[in-house]
């Protein structure tokens, strides 16, 4: 029988030390992804690096605000999957379908996080607050209801990139660069239906029903579409930033970002991987070395750049 809350076997909790207990809650918070809001310090350094450099607080902000928005939308998230994750073979090992934290410690857990983020929305300047409550608003809405929707789903996941990376540039007083936008958006809806495809794969559509919409051919073909024009949206926006500059970062870190590519594609579609990107990152050596070599690329060119 699955423990719940309303169970008796819950009592098991009991037999936990505390320390697990806590390390359990706190894994609701998702750690492992704070990663994803990187596009807010990245969006504007790779623009331009001296005038981000000048606005490490509001940045500082902003990045905080997302962290604690986004850890408020994952515990929702897991409270109203937790039945659906019980029948994921990974899934089904997350504190609250295991039964590790109690629906009632994850709810309280829910609100002082909501309460953290609106503390942090009071302290941004009111456009890049009301990015951040742009992000949060969509979010529930996905909880809710756009995360049955197919292609929807993706979309909604991908908008909160780019969220993201639009809020980051504003907080440092630039400009909005579109195909830097255009960049984040494919590539993250490629990710997410990458995501999409290992679940259809690995478990049939059983655990998400908006799955039952897709195909692993459909899939296939939709990521390769979007990783392409992420690719050109990718070069087009480092071209057009100040010369030389643009077009010495295009020409030393294209051959990395194509290489990271193909990788992913190889990881997806030949290995059968991509269930979770941030681990495929994290512990892939080639998408690892192709990932590392890109960025250090990319510092190098900003660096001399700004000398």
């Amino acid at each position: 029988m699955v423990q719940t809350l309303e169970s008796p076997a819950t009592t098991a909790l009991d037999d936990i030390p505390v320390r697990f207990r806590w390390r359990a809650l706190l894994s609701l918070l998702r750690p492992r992804h704070w990663i994803k809001g990187a596009p807010v310090l990245v969006a504007p350094l790779v623009t331009a690096p001296v005038a981000a450099a000048g606005h490490a607080a509001p940045l500082g902000l902003t990045l905080a605000a997302f962290l604690a928005a986004s850890s408020t939308v994952y515990v929702l998230n897991d409270l109203r999957d937790r039945d659906a994750d019980r029948l994921h073979p990974v899934k089904r090992l997350r504190a609250l379908p295991s039964g590790r934290v109690t629906v009632r410690a994850a709810t309280l857990l829910l609100v002082v996080l909501a309460g953290i983020t609106a503390a942090l929305l009071t302290l941004l300047p009111l456009v890049v607050a009301g990015v951040v409550g742009a992000y949060v608003a969509v979010n529930v809405w996905y909880s809710l209801a756009l995360k049955h929707q197919p292609l929807v789903d993706v979309s909604v996941v991908a908008a909160g990139f780019v969220l993201r990376a639009l809020a980051g540039t504003v907080a440092a007083g630039l400009p909005v660069r579109p195909f830097l936008l255009i960049c984040v958006y494919c590539a993250c809806v490629a990710l997410s239906l990458g995501k999409r495809r290992h679940e259809l794969a690995m478990v049939g559509d059983a655990h998400r029903s908006a799955l039952s919409a897709y195909s692993v051919p459909f899939l296939d073909h939709v990521v390769v579409v979007n990783l392409v024009v992420a690719l050109a949206g990718y070069v087009a926006f480092l071209w057009g930033l100040a010369s030389p500059y643009g077009a010495v970062a295009t020409v030393v870190t294209f051959p990395f970002a194509t290489f990271t590519i193909y990788r992913y594609l190889q990881m997806v579609m030949v290995d059968r991987s991509g269930g979770d990107p941030v681990v495929d990152l994290v512990r892939d050596g080639p998408m690892r070395a192709g990932a590392g070599l890109w960025a250090a690329a990319l510092a190098a060119v900003l660096i001399a750049s700004a000398l």
